[in-house]
């Protein structure tokens, strides 16, 4: 009775710190220190694609190390905290949440991509690295694609599971970090579908709201463009 307690106190504990280290802001706290709002900024996500591509190649490598680094301490805390590694991953998967929607941000953050790489080195680096490779070999051959990070991640993890199923090694841990990374990739879809749906349609403002418009005019966003920078004209 009281070891069942016990675990589950270890456990909530585990949960709460992998959420609070996945809420750590670090895309947003680098690009104010360039003067830019990540969140008006790109793809509009504070993550490391956005701050790499919208803010500089340098501070993005170091969010990149942040998130990474998050993703892992996520996991070392809850085995310091000597939760079961059938259960570590939940508190993984809690990190990759608080990326997703951070507490110190008003509840916005980025796709969890990177948290979850540090979440899976932690768990198995070499099988990880191995997945990683060749994630990043799917980055380089579709370079030009708007899809490639979603393709990388998905060679990636395919070639997790292919690896642990053909030499029958932590194979319940690589399902789950498969079942994982198939909800980040998701809600990455999703999040990418609805910027695109809402930057396809113009927002049209009263003059009361607005004493820079007149009625009728519309604001247009690119979808491709920073979201958060908005042009007037007549329709």
């Amino acid at each position: 009775m009281i070891e069942g307690l016990q675990l589950v106190q270890n456990m909530v504990l585990a949960v709460a710190a992998g959420y609070i280290l996945g809420a750590l802001p670090f895309a947003h706290i680098a690009s104010r220190i360039r003067g830019i709002d990540v969140f008006s900024t790109g793809s509009t996500l504070a993550g490391t694609a956005n701050v790499f591509f919208n803010v500089g190649h340098r501070t993005g490598a170091l969010v990149l190390v942040g998130d990474v680094a998050k993703g892992a301490a996520a996991v070392f805390a809850a085995w310091a905290l000597g939760v079961p590694p059938a259960l570590i991953l939940v508190a993984g998967g809690a990190a990759v949440v608080g990326h997703w929607k951070s507490v110190f941000t008003g509840f916005k953050g980025g796709d969890g991509m990177a948290p979850l790489m540090g979440v899976s080195v932690a768990l198995m680096p070499a099988i990880a690295l191995l997945g990683f490779a060749a994630g990043v070999a799917t980055i380089v051959l579709m370079r030009h694609s708007a899809l490639r990070s979603t393709w990388a991640v998905s060679v990636c993890f395919l070639v997790m599971l292919a690896i642990s199923q053909y030499y029958q090694i932590e194979r319940d841990l690589v399902t789950g970090l498969v079942i994982l990374a198939s909800l980040v990739l998701l809600r990455s879809m999703f999040t990418r579908r609805r910027r695109l749906s809402v930057a396809s349609h113009p927002v049209y403002r009263d003059t009361e709201d607005d004493d820079g418009l007149e009625d009728g005019d519309a604001v247009d966003a690119d979808p491709e463009a920073d979201l958060g920078r908005a042009t007037s004209g007549p329709r």
